[in-house]
C-alpha cells in the first residue's frame, strides 16, 4: 500500500521533470499533496483517496530521484520486503524522520525526509483564491498525440500556446503573426467562451496531460487567466493549476 502510494506521488511530480519537492500533510480531511516548480508556473494541489495513516502530521520529500530509485528497486517490491516510516518524538509529537526500505535477504536503504525549516522555505503553501471555470473539456488520446506532434515541430521556437474559442470550438494556437503558426481545433460543442488570448507553457501542459495514460484528465480554463488540469489516478486526485502568461 505505502509503496503504491509513493510510486503514484512520484509519478505525478518528479516524472514531470520540473517539480523537485513535495509536501504531504495529514489533516482532518485526509492526506493532502502539495508541490510546485521553482518558477511557480505550475502549482499542484492534491488529495489521496485514502488517508495515509503512516504519516504523522507534515513531511517534505526532496531529492525525489533518490526516492524513485529506491521504489523502483526490484527487491523492495517483492513479497517479504518492508517499507516503513521511521518516527521520533519531539516536544511530545511524533515526527517523521525517514523511510526505511528492507528486504528479507538483508538489503536496506534509508530515505531522509526534509527538515521542517526547509519544508516551510521551499514548499510554502500557495493560496489559490479560486476562479469560475469558463470551459471544461476532456482531452482525447488523439488530442494528446496531435499536441505532442506539433510540440515536437514548434516547441523549440514557440514555448507557449494560446487557448481561445471560435464559436463553440475550443482552439489552440501555436505561434502567431508573421511567424510559423499552427491552429488546432481541440474540442467541439463546448459551453462557454475564452476571448482574452492567454498563453500557457506547451511542454509543461503536455507533460501533465501525458500522466493520464491510465486515467481520465479534465482541462478547465478561466478567462481570468488560469488553467487547471485534474487527474484521478485511482490512488489520488491531482489538480495542477497554471497561471496564464500574457501573449
Amino acid at each position: 500500500m505505502l509503496r503504491d502510494v509513493l510510486l503514484d506521488i512520484v509519478k505525478h511530480t518528479h516524472s514531470l521533470g520540473f517539480i523537485q519537492a513535495v509536501k504531504l500533510e495529514n489533516t482532518d480531511d485526509g492526506t493532502m499533496v502539495e508541490a510546485m516548480d521553482e518558477e511557480r508556473t505550475v502549482v499542484l494541489k492534491g488529495k489521496l483517496n485514502n488517508k495515509l495513516e503512516e504519516v504523522p502530521g507534515l513531511i517534505g520529500m526532496g531529492r525525489l530521484s533518490v526516492l524513485k530509485g529506491y521504489l523502483d528497486y526490484e527487491g523492495y517490491g517483492k513479497d517479504g520486503a518492508n517499507i516503513k516510516v521511521v518516527t521520533s518524538t519531539r516536544d511530545g509529537k511524533d515526527v517523521a524522520e525517514e523511510l526505511k526500505f528492507a528486504t528479507q535477504s538483508g538489503y536496506s536503504s534509508s530515505y531522509r525526509f526534509m527538515v521542517s525549516s526547509l519544508i516551510e522555505e521551499q514548499l510554502k503553501t500557495i493560496k489559490f483564491k479560486g476562479v469560475e471555470w469558463d470551459i471544461t473539456v476532456q482531452p482525447t488520446a488523439q488530442n494528446l498525440k496531435d499536441l505532442a506532434y506539433f510540440n515536437s515541430i514548434m516547441g523549440g521556437f514557440e514555448p507557449t500556446f494560446v487557448a481561445k474559442t471560435d464559436g463553440d470550438t475550443l482552439k489552440f494556437y501555436i505561434g502567431d503573426g508573421a511567424n510559423d503558426r499552427t491552429e488546432m481545433p481541440f474540442a467541439s460543442n463546448v459551453q462557454g467562451k475564452l476571448t482574452k488570448g492567454w498563453a500557457w507553457p506547451l511542454a509543461q501542459v503536455l507533460g501533465i496531460l501525458k500522466l493520464s495514460d491510465t486515467s481520465q484528465a479534465t482541462m478547465s480554463f478561466s478567462d481570468q487567466g488560469a488553467m487547471q488540469i485534474a487527474i484521478d489516478s485511482g490512488i489520488g486526485k491531482y489538480e495542477y493549476i497554471l497561471p496564464a502568461r500574457s501573449q
